[in-house]
C-alpha cells in the first residue's frame, strides 16, 4: 500500500529514536549501581622497574562488580594516581624522577566507586630516559652556533633546553628542541662570529634535558673541564638583490640523473603566468609566489646567478624555504625532492656539480591532503636544510626540482615555492 513521503520519514525517525532510547537505557542499566558491597583486593602483584617508570601485574578479583583498578603513590610529595580497567591486569607507573623506593598502593573499585582493601607494593624505578639522551649529548660547532645530536634509545617525549652564558656570567636562555625520536641532531644558530683571519669569538653553553612530568637532568656545560668554549663558524646571510634570473640566457642544463620518466630532455622552467615569475622566488617576501606551468616535464630546472653586480663566489653553509601555504601545504607543486647544482661557468654544462638532495619530510606523516597543526607551523615558519660538508664555492646555482607533493616519482608535475634563502662564506 502506497505511504506519504512525510509518513515514511516519520517511521524512519521513529525508528531511529526508539533504538536510541534503548541504547541509552542499557547503558544507563550497565552501569547503574546495585551491588554497593566492596570487591575482593587484587592478588599476587608482581613488579618490573622500568627506566623511570613501573609496571605492576597482579591477578584480578572474580567479582562482578568490578569497573577498575586504580595505584596511589606520592610523585614530588604529592599524591598521583592512575587507573587501569578490569579488562586489563597490570597497570603502568611513570613519570619517576630519581631510582629511590616508592610505596605504591593498588585497591580494587567497584562500579559504585567503593574500593577493597589496600594492597601494598615496593617499586624502584631505573633511571629515566632523560638520562640516556644527556649520557649521549654532542655539540660541535657548526656555522653560526652549535649543532647538538644525541641518542634517545626509549622515544620518549623529551625537551633539550639551551642555555648561554653573556657577558656578566648569568645562563641566558637560547632556545628549546622537542622530540621523541630515536636519534637526532639539531641546530642552534644566531650567534655572532668575525670573519675570517680576525680573532674568532667563543661562548659556553648549557644544556639540560626534561620530561613531561618536569623532571630534568644535571646541566651538561661546553666548558673546561669537558670541553673547551665553542667557536660557531663564520656565516652570512647572502644578498638576494644581486640575485637574478638567467633562465633567458639558455644556459645549458646538465642532464644527469634523474631525467623525467618520458625521457625527454630537462628544460627550463617557464612562469605558470606573469604573476608568479620566478624573481618572487628571491624578492624577500615570503608573501609573492614562483609558479611553474602545470603538468609540465619534471625535473624542473631553475637557474640564478647570486652575484650580477660584481664576481663574489659563495660557500654554502644552509638555506630555509617557505612553502606555498593553506591547502597547499604539503601539496601540489610545493617541492616533494630536489637537487641544487652549482657551477662558476655556466656555459659549461660539464661544469655543473651536484651540491646536495634533500626529501621534504612531513613531520606528521599523514597521507597527502591531510595535515596536524605541526605541519603548519614547520611550513609556515620556513624549513631549514644544511648543505654538505666540502662543497665548492660557485655563483651560479640550479635548483632541480625532482618532483612535487601531487606528483611523486611522476613524469609531469609542476614547482612552486614563496620564497628561498641563503648562507654560506663569501669566497
Amino acid at each position: 500500500m502506497f505511504k506519504p513521503k512525510k509518513m515514511k520519514n516519520f517511521n524512519i525517525f521513529f525508528s531511529l529514536g526508539l533504538f536510541l532510547f534503548i541504547l541509552t537505557a542499557c547503558k544507563k542499566a550497565t552501569n547503574t549501581c546495585i551491588d554497593k558491597s566492596a570487591p575482593e583486593a587484587i592478588s599476587n602483584p608482581q613488579v618490573e622497574n622500568l627506566p623511570g617508570a613501573a609496571k605492576i601485574t597482579y591477578t584480578l578479583p572474580g567479582n562482578s562488580n568490578l569497573l577498575y583498578v586504580k595505584a596511589e603513590w606520592q610523585m614530588k610529595g604529592v599524591t598521583v594516581d592512575t587507573k587501569t580497567s578490569f579488562y586489563q591486569n597490570s597497570v603502568m607507573l611513570e613519570g619517576f624522577g630519581d631510582t629511590l623506593e616508592h610505596e605504591v598502593t593498588l585497591y580494587a573499585v567497584s562500579n559504585c566507586e567503593v574500593a577493597s582493601s589496600p594492597v601494598t607494593v615496593t617499586v624502584k624505578p631505573l633511571r629515566g630516559p632523560i638520562w640516556y639522551v644527556y649520557n649521549s649529548l654532542v655539540v660541535i660547532p657548526t656555522f653560526g652556533g652549535i649543532n647538538v645530536a644525541y641518542q634517545n634509545p626509549f622515544k620518549a617525549n623529551i625537551v633539550i633546553d639551551v642555555l648561554v652564558k653573556d657577558s656578566l656570567g648569568y645562563w641566558q636562555h637560547v632556545d628549546f628542541h622537542y622530540s621523541s625520536q630515536q636519534q637526532n641532531n639539531f641546530n642552534i644558530r644566531g650567534f655572532q662570529q668575525n670573519p675570517p683571519g680576525q680573532p674568532q669569538l667563543t661562548y659556553i653553553f648549557g644544556l639540560y634535558v626534561k620530561d613531561r612530568w618536569d623532571n630534568h637532568t644535571d646541566t651538561f656545560i661546553t666548558a673546561p673541564p669537558v670541553a673547551q668554549p665553542i667557536a660557531p663558524i663564520y656565516e652570512e646571510l647572502l644578498d638576494k638583490t644581486k640575485f637574478k634570473d638567467i633562465r633567458s640566457t639558455n644556459y645549458p642544463v646538465p642532464q644527469a640523473q634523474p631525467l623525467p620518466a618520458s625521457g625527454l630532455p630537462m628544460v627550463n622552467a617557464v612562469d605558470y603566468s606573469s604573476s608568479y615569475p620566478e624573481k618572487n622566488f628571491f624578492d624577500g617576501s615570503v608573501s609573492s609566489m614562483f609558479h611553474t606551468k602545470q603538468n609540465y616535464d619534471q625535473p624542473v630546472w631553475v637557474p640564478i646567478d647570486l652575484d650580477q653586480t660584481g664576481v663574489s663566489k659563495f660557500k654554502f653553509s644552509r638555506f630555509k624555504i617557505w612553502q606555498r601555504p593553506g591547502t597547499y601545504i604539503f601539496n601540489h607543486g610545493n617541492p616533494h625532492k630536489w637537487e641544487i647544482w652549482g657551477t662558476n661557468t655556466p656555459t659549461v654544462v660539464s661544469s655543473w656539480v651536484k651540491l646536495g638532495e634533500w626529501t621534504m619530510i612531513k613531520p606528521s606523516g599523514f597521507p597527502l591532503g591531510v595535515v596536524s597543526n605541526e605541519d603548519n607551523d614547520v611550513a609556515v615558519n620556513g624549513q631549514e636544510y644544511d648543505f654538505p660538508a666540502g662543497i665548492p664555492a660557485v655563483r651560479y646555482i640550479g635548483w632541480k626540482n625532482i618532483d612535487c607533493w601531487s606528483a611523486i616519482d611522476g613524469a609531469t608535475g609542476f614547482f612552486h615555492l614563496m620564497e628561498i634563502t641563503l648562507w654560506g662564506q663569501k669566497q
